[in-house]
């Protein structure tokens, strides 16, 4: 696989929530689309360019870590 985009930023965000803990991944999901949506908003409102999000995820004994990517589009 040859990723040719730009890595534009990225970041760790933790939470906390008790859904996290529920075992049920529609809760991880909904926890997970709404970082996706702020990092997006967060970082084409500061280049002033489309970017690609891609992420990983990963349960910790108290939360969840989601690290997130945000690629030239």
């Amino acid at each position: 696989m040859n990723i040719t985009n730009k890595l534009v930023d990225y970041t760790i965000v933790y939470d906390d929530r008790k859904e996290v803990n529920s075992g049920k991944y529609e809760h991880k999901k909904v926890i997970i689309e709404e970082a996706k949506k702020n990092f997006k908003t967060d970082v084409e409102d500061r280049n002033g360019k489309e970017v690609i999000v891609v992420y990983d995820w990963r349960k910790t004994h108290s939360g969840m870590e989601i690290l997130l990517y945000a690629y030239e589009k």
